[in-house]
């Protein structure tokens, strides 16, 4: 290595600076960026590199973890088993699991152990896993800079910690060279009373066994120790201890003065488990004439990883009354001075929040993470601003612990809409790993937030922020059915659940949404906002039997509804029927005219409409919120034939393990999951009973739209409609239904026939109606055969104007439209004038006797007419001409005859 006896100002200024911007690269964990800044530093020194290597790594210190900090605050708590700290609460033995945080092992380090004390980067904090220790003075603003960590522990400490705020914190490996950066006092090495007379004049390289060599100026040895210091931190953060060593031994040997260098041996000493030697030489740093800042905490934690409780406890005790300690001594601290059990949870919350305040290193997530771990076990249940952990936790590699305290959040309030987004995300991103609970889990989490007002209303407010413009509230459908499409394609096929997760999360945002519209489940104790979320999530709160309470109210208003509308409708068929009745031939002809062949049905069009009643299945909480919701949904989408097989078995594993019948069977009356699965049920007296009669409620209304969809398709099958009806007529019986049942049999009959019609596929029309007609009682035929004789009088009449048509079709139409309907004068008239047709083609053809016949027909026909319409002039004209053809036939001689 080449020195030089003189530099420029320039030089050493440039090289400073260097130091300086390779100790901000390791505070960002960048080691790469690090070594080449220090490798800069001391070639500007007039040194050669510093004999760093390539690789990448955080820091260790004397805690066995990050070059960056200091000795591992939480392999104190291991040290010091069997000491009883007295503790204001419990007496709690600081070295037990009492706090949650020692995993039962004999300290770390301690003699007799038999084993080496933890080495770098593995320090357990009874959670089971690695952690790393952020160190305070290597960040810019230490661990005890600003204010304490913002959040929801930002409490008073006790044992007067805080008596005073923490002052903004220094880069103490920086202070240590005396470059007085930010005018640090604290731990700063200063040249000042260091280098005086008889302290010798350093010299470039006794540390690695090179001959001595001339003697470095005072500024270059400063700036050299500080990258040669620099570079071992670097060493360390890559996992090289023993060069780490070999570098900071070479800095102290040029600066044996200077604390910085010792401070930082130790550190390195406590990585490879030689605590003697890191207590050495943490005690040497602290005995030069301006120690290292952090040396104090350091051995603090050398001493408790010894198992020198009262050591560790004396030095924490001396390092806060110098100046404010940092979150990881304060809650080693608490342990070691007997602590509430409180106390010390909240100081490692602290000391958590404070870890993830540094660079984003994963060592110090795991960290962070592992101090929540242990916080939990000492305070489970649910924390404040339990998001922000949880969080914390998952970044650290914590998921379960996660979700765990999500899962507390959400019993304690389940309509804070960031607690629930954020379990939600939390158990979406399970991957493979989730079971078919977590997945359950995660759809009611989902299904929670669709429509829930506060979580869109927090969207649109983040994204007017990013956006910075205005986001209107009507795209929150749009954004709701995006969201729903999303979840649908991140879900797995198969989950291992009862369900497929794609109907099951459509059942769960059905009733959320239901339940939105009737202004959500009230919160329990009436207190707290109102809950929009499906059945499991009732199920998960445990609310089963109150949302059962709740549903049982609301059908009961949902009955009075129906019969209010029920009542609606008598008095409206009623007025129709008297309407009919009642008309005259002119009203009849006047409506004829205006209408065209919809003439007549506007009145029955109104009472179906009247008749036709909101669906239980429709507006019903108890079917939305049970197993019912599934065969509810399948009916939504027109998959009858998918809902009856969901109606087939309604019981929950265990009790279909049992066996029995399967078909509507419903679990059995001892079984305790009944309410879990069908919350909507819970407050209905016999509520097995009434599940399985609405269940054959369903397969009903299934069955029925199974005929409508034989008979609307592309091809009807009118057999196949009429069969799936007539089954549905007879299980109508059984559950007393059978009068809605002919009704709503009815009106999709005439709802068909009418589409038809005006489609002009009168023919369809017809045959859709006369299928109808085949199952349907006396009760409802009535309906039909209004419908049907328009139907007819509109074929025949549309088939006679073809000239090339035979008339024989037509007559037929028009005789079952009189017959059907004789009140239709349209209908009258028209079947008149067809059969004179008809005669006359049969005379032509010579046949005589049909002629005859057929103008016979036409007389009584006609006479009946005006029967019902006197003093018609269509009728009477029509009637004088079918007399007068009669006549002249009559006259005519028949050959047959002959």
């Amino acid at each position: 290595m080449t020195t030089q006896t003189t530099k420029t100002r320039t030089d050493l200024s440039q090289a400073e600076q260097a130091c300086a911007e390779g100790e901000s690269a390791l505070e960002r964990g960048d080691t790469s960026a690090a070594e080449n800044h220090f490798t800069r530093a001391l070639r500007l020194a007039g040194v050669g590199d510093g004999g760093a290597t390539e690789g990448d790594g955080r820091g260790g210190d004397g805690w066995g973890h990050d070059a960056q900090g200091d000795a591992h605050a939480g392999d104190a708590v291991d040290a010091v088993d069997a000491v009883d700290a007295g503790g204001p609460e419990r007496g709690i033995d600081v070295g037990s699991d009492a706090y949650g945080v020692d995993a039962g092992g004999p300290a770390c380090g301690s003699p007799g152990t038999g084993g080496p004390p933890h080495g770098p980067d593995t320090y357990d904090l009874g959670t089971g896993g690695p952690t790393g220790v952020p160190d305070a003075e290597s960040q810019a603003a230490d661990r005890n800079a600003g204010t304490l960590v913002h959040g929801p522990d930002a409490e008073t400490d006790t044992d007067g910690l805080n008596a005073a705020a923490p002052v903004p914190g220094r880069d103490v490996e920086r202070d240590a060279y005396g470059l007085g950066a930010r005018g640090s006092t604290d731990g700063s090495d200063t040249d000042r009373g260091m280098y005086g007379p008889g302290a010798g004049s350093p010299t470039l390289g006794p540390a690695t066994g090179n001959p001595a060599r001339s003697p470095l100026p005072e500024g270059v040895a400063r700036v050299v120790a500080r990258a040669w210091t620099g570079v071992g931190r670097v060493w360390l953060a890559r996992g090289e201890g023993a060069g780490a060593e070999a570098e900071f031994e070479r800095a102290h040997a040029l600066r044996p003065s200077a604390a910085g260098p010792l401070h930082w041996l130790g550190c390195a000493a406590a990585h490879r488990g030689d605590l003697a030697a890191a207590e050495r030489h943490l005690t040497a740093s602290l005995a030069c004439a301006v120690p290292h800042g952090r040396s104090l905490v350091q051995r603090a934690y050398v001493h408790a990883r010894a198992g020198n409780p009262d050591s560790a406890l004396g030095d924490l005790r001396a390092a806060a009354s110098a100046g404010p300690l940092d979150d990881e001594a304060r809650w080693l601290f608490a342990v070691l001075a007997g602590g509430s059990t409180r106390e010390v949870a909240l100081r490692l919350r602290r000391a958590a929040l404070a870890a993830l305040g540094g660079h984003d290193g994963d060592e110090l997530r795991r960290r962070a993470a592992a101090l929540l771990v242990a916080a939990r076990g000492l305070d489970p249940g649910s924390w404040s601003s339990s998001p922000l952990y949880a969080v914390a936790l998952v970044r650290g590699g914590y998921r379960a612990a996660a979700v765990a305290l999500l899962d507390d959040a959400v019993r304690d309030d389940p309509s804070d809409h960031r607690v629930t987004h954020t379990l939600a995300v939390g158990l979406l991103n399970s991957g493979d790993a989730g079971s078919g609970s977590t997945w359950e889990r995660c759809v009611a989490a989902w299904a929670a937030l669709l429509h829930d007002a506060g979580f869109w209303a927090h969207v649109l407010e983040s994204a007017s922020r990013r956006y910075g413009v205005g986001v209107e509230p009507s795209l929150v459908p749009v954004l709701r059915a995006g969201l729903r499409e999303a979840l649908e394609r991140c879900l797995p096929d198969d989950a291992g659940t009862r369900v497929a997760l794609g109907p099951l999360l459509q059942r769960e945002a059905d009733a959320a949404k239901l339940l939105a519209a009737i202004g959500g489940f009230p919160a329990a104790g009436g207190g707290g906002a109102p809950l929009f979320c499906g059945p499991l999530r009732i199920a998960e709160l445990g609310r089963s039997a109150e949302f059962g309470a709740f549903a049982a109210a609301w059908e009961q208003s949902f009955a009075i509804a129906r019969t209010a509308s029920a009542s609606a409708s008598v008095d409206a068929r009623a007025q129709s029927f008297a309407a009919v009745s009642a008309t005259s031939a002119e009203a009849e002809a006047e409506a004829e005219t205006e209408t065209g062949p919809e003439a007549g049905a506007e009145a029955e069009t109104a009472t179906a409409t009247a008749t036709a009643t909101p669906s239980a299945a429709s507006t019903s909480l108890t079917y939305a919120f049970s197993e019912l919701g599934f065969a509810r949904l399948l009916l939504g989408q027109d998959k009858a034939v998918d809902a009856l097989a969901a109606l087939s078995e309604l019981r929950c594993p265990r009790c279909r393990a049992r066996g029995g019948p399967g078909a509507g069977a419903v679990c059995e009356p001892a079984c305790g999951r009944f309410d879990e699965l069908n919350p909507g049920y819970a407050g209905v007296p016999d509520k097995h009973l009434r599940l399985s009669l609405d269940a054959r409620g369903l397969a009903l209304e299934a069955r029925l739209s199974m005929g409508r969809s034989e008979m609307t398709s592309a091809r009807p099958d009118f057999g196949a409609a009429a069969a799936y009806w007539r089954r549905a007529l007879v299980h109508s019986r059984e559950i007393d239904r059978y009068r809605e049942t002919q009704t709503a049999i009815v009106d999709m009959a005439l709802g068909a026939a009418r589409a038809a019609h005006r489609d002009g596929r009168l023919s369809l029309a017809v045959s859709t109606l006369d299928a109808t007609r085949s199952v349907i009682g006396a009760n409802e035929r009535g309906r039909l055969e209004g419908q049907l004789a328009r139907v007819l009088a509109d074929r025949g009449i549309s088939v006679a104007n073809d000239a090339e048509a035979l008339l024989d079709r037509p007559a037929a139409d028009l005789r079952r439209s009189v017959a059907f309907n004789p009140h239709l004068l349209r209908a009258q008239v028209s079947l008149g004038i067809v059969l004179r047709g008809l005669a006359a083609a049969r005379w032509s053809s010579g046949s005589l006797s049909g002629a005859r016949d057929t103008l016979r027909e036409a007389v009584d026909q006609l006479t009946a007419a005006l029967a019902l319409f006197p003093d018609e002039p269509d009728l009477e004209e029509l009637r004088e001409a079918a007399v007068a053809d009669l006549d002249h036939v009559m006259w005519q001689p028949d050959e047959s005859e002959q």
